[in-house]
């Protein structure tokens, strides 16, 4: 999957430390992408952050700053990172 092709879709995503599933979705955008490459190191082969990146609590102030999220729940761990939509 390439950042490139149309159909890329980056979200940050909470999911239940009790059973792993996916409980919430907060959509961002490619620019928000950019900008928190700066708060959350992406591989170096994945500037763009195509993979999964786990988002530690105390990192979340300035992910709150980039997209405007919210508190975190404190009953989800949360990843930011992409998939192809439909």
């Amino acid at each position: 999957m390439s950042s490139e092709q149309p159909g890329v879709v980056w979200s940050l995503q909470g999911y239940s430390k009790a059973d792993e599933f996916l409980r919430t979705e907060f959509p961002v955008t490619r620019e928000q992408v950019l900008q928190l490459r700066e708060v959350i190191t992406p591989d170096a082969d994945d500037p763009l952050m195509l993979l999964n990146y786990d988002v530690p609590t105390g990192v979340w102030p300035a992910v709150d700053a980039v997209l405007r999220c919210g508190p975190p729940d404190p009953e989800l761990d949360y990843q930011i990172g992409a998939y192809a939509s439909e």
